[in-house]
């Protein structure tokens, strides 16, 4: 079952910005004290508020009256559901609690100063719909008042052709009143884009009390000018398969082409039991990776083990241009042995990610070298110098005179063919690629293909928490590191960072995900979510025995303060006339542990460094015996220390 909205209505205004608020199992038949309590408070302070002020003065309102007018509606005969509302309580200083339920939507209702909803969800037996009415809907004798009848082409929420509320916003009619019996509830939140904070505000405010009142957790979604369905209820099983799908595909996106379309082609590939054919474009280098570039192959694997096939295409052909994104120079081009060099060496490592099994391999070449150049002129039609110089990087170097080549035009656009040439259905990239890979989906169009869904994946902050993750920086994870490092580098991020990490790094189930930052909501210690954040991505690159080997170690170094069973052993010589601190200092650095004996020097001023479980800071005060001694140097590293 759908919430739809027509496109007509959807685009009033700057465009709509409706809330959906969904909960199943609410008592709405039992007396609630504290949704009564609720509504008379804000009733109250309501009343006490309009007794120096006219309605027709708010403001708040203005958004409403204007999109009611433009649908050609007379705003003061007939006020939106709020104005109405708030109008009684300005007049009789009281208004009616109903049901604990109804009596919950009134009280955000009345606090946000919004339009909000209250439908039956056992009573709809169709998808619930903001359209115009119907010939047929005027038809429905249910659906008419004597003197004031219902007319075709009037907005309406309807369900079938049962109207629920008369113009829009207005009057709501008898078929969309709930019972006391009712339990289920979808909640629209109705706005638009100019107050959509508000929306927001309003539909947060309503799941934090329909949970902590009723202890149930809400769906929610909302519906915008390009989104125009959310769906709810009780679904088959092939339909639930299928959203579950959605939720893993867009856990951790930052920006995605709209869900009805996402929808629609998952849907369509089960019902003509194929996989999705997912585009993956790799730049040709050779990095190490670390977390920060496993995000989008993460993200792949998860659609791997849904079924689906990755379709990795080697840029030889565009490599030889060099992506000019974010550039402000011409790129260096390579050459072919450099290219294929480097994504031999950058294959080993994806395997690693990916299944190899369900991942065809291309070089962009077997197709773009074969073009002739009326293919050429054919393809470069496909899209305007303005539209080009909508890029960043492209209208700064313009704008500033600096050099910009003709063949650079190419590289979006034979990036964009590529996807027409393996007929990919998802195309997935940074959010630094979204000019190139949104122009995929229009040559696609061009070439008389059903155009690829989109999804963009955030940059990832390092272990920082600030900067993006990077080797130079120091603040990355690498997936080939060593099980107790992957791990205590885990733990190490900042709290805000957890979930980010979880959505982006872990094949964790969104409901999972869901879970775990409701209880770090809730008050749980950060350490022990982020221990279960460390397990899981070191068992993704190290194995399950190894991530538990890592976490054992982990709590008794820091935790527990014992001594690691693998702390390595520093061999110390003796040499009259230098102190024992000193040639430890040159063991640390000869036996690679530490870069520069100043670094270990400063380790020791500032306090860091523990001789036999006691705190040194002047090494030449070390006395190195013929037992083993334990050096701790910083929060981890460990070392046994002998002559």
């Amino acid at each position: 079952m759908f919430f739809r909205v027509n496109k007509k209505i959807a685009t009033v205004q700057d465009g709509i910005y409706t809330g959906v608020v969904v909960a199943y199992g609410l008592d709405n038949q039992n007396s609630c004290t504290q949704t009564t309590t609720l509504l008379k408070s804000v009733v109250a302070e309501t009343a006490k508020k309009f007794e120096n002020q006219n309605i027709k003065t708010l403001d708040t309102l203005n958004i409403y009256r204007e999109a009611m007018k433009s649908l050609g509606i007379h705003s003061s005969k007939f006020p939106c559901s709020i104005e109405a509302i708030l109008a009684r309580i300005a007049k009789k200083g009281e208004f009616p609690s109903i049901s604990p339920v109804v009596d919950l939507g009134n009280y955000i209702s009345i606090k946000y100063n919004v339009p909000v909803g209250v439908h039956d969800i056992d009573s709809l037996d169709d998808d619930l719909y903001v359209r115009l009415a119907t010939l047929d809907d005027c038809k429905d004798a249910c659906n008419q008042y004597d003197g004031d009848k219902l007319v075709e082409g009037e907005p309406v929420y309807a369900v079938g052709n049962s109207v629920r509320t008369r113009r829009w916003l207005w009057r709501q009619m008898p078929a969309g009143r709930v019972t006391e019996n009712s339990t289920n509830f979808i909640f629209p939140i109705d706005g638009f884009v100019g107050n959509k904070e508000t929306i927001d505000a309003a539909c947060d405010e309503l799941i934090s009390l329909i949970r902590g009142i009723f202890n149930i957790e809400a769906e929610s979604g909302k519906i915008t000018s390009d989104e125009l369905e959310f769906r709810f209820g009780s679904m088959t099983d092939e339909e639930k398969a299928v959203e579950d799908q959605i939720a893993i595909m867009l856990k951790g996106v930052a920006q995605y082409t709209t869900v009805s379309q996402i929808r629609k082609k998952v849907s369509d590939a089960v019902k003509e039991n194929r996989p999705l054919r997912i585009k993956l474009g790799l730049d040709p280098s050779a990095p190490d990776i670390h977390l920060g570039h496993s995000v989008v192959l993460r993200k792949i694997r998860q659609m791997q083990d849904l079924g689906h096939v990755a379709v990795i295409i080697i840029g030889d052909f565009t490599g030889m241009i060099g992506d000019p994104t974010g550039k402000s120079a011409t790129r260096k081009q390579l050459t072919r042995e450099q290219v294929e060099e480097n994504a031999n060496t950058y294959m080993e490592q994806i395997f690693k990610i990916i299944d190899k099994d369900r991942t065809e391999v291309y070089y962009n070449s077997e197709w773009l070298g074969k073009m002739s150049f009326a293919d050429v002129i054919e393809l470069a039609s496909k899209c305007t110098v303005a539209r080009m110089l909508e890029r960043d990087d492209f209208n700064n170097r313009y704008t500033n005179h600096q050099p910009l080549s003709v063949h650079e035009f190419f590289y979006p656009l034979m990036q964009a063919y590529d996807s027409v040439a393996i007929k990919a259905d998802i195309e997935l990239g940074g959010t630094d690629q979204t000019f190139n890979i949104l122009m995929g989906r229009n040559i696609q169009r061009d070439y008389g293909q059903e155009p690829q869904i989109t999804l963009f994946m955030p940059l990832l902050e390092g272990i920082d928490g600030k900067d993006k993750m990077s080797k130079s920086l120091g603040n990355y994870i690498g997936i080939s590191e060593a099980p107790a490092v992957i791990f205590e580098k885990v733990m190490k991020i900042p709290d805000a960072m957890i979930i980010k990490y979880f959505n982006l790094c872990t094949d964790l189930h969104p409901t999972k995900v869901a879970e775990l930052q409701r209880k770090l909501e809730a008050g749980a210690n950060p350490r022990d979510i982020k221990m279960i954040l460390a397990r899981e991505i070191t068992t993704l690159y190290a194995g399950a025995e190894a991530a538990v080997e890592a976490e054992l170690r982990f709590k008794s170094v820091f935790q527990q303060n014992q001594i690691p069973d693998d702390a390595p052993i520093v061999l110390v010589d003796s040499c009259d006339g230098v102190s024992d601190g000193n040639q430890l200092v040159t063991a640390l650095v000869r036996d690679g542990y530490y870069g520069s004996k100043s670094q270990i020097r400063r380790i020791f001023q500032q306090g860091g460094a523990t001789w036999d479980n006691e705190r040194v800071t002047d090494i030449n005060t070390l006395r190195i015996t013929n037992e083993e001694h334990i050096l701790k140097l910083g929060k981890s590293n460990f070392f046994r220390v002998r002559f």
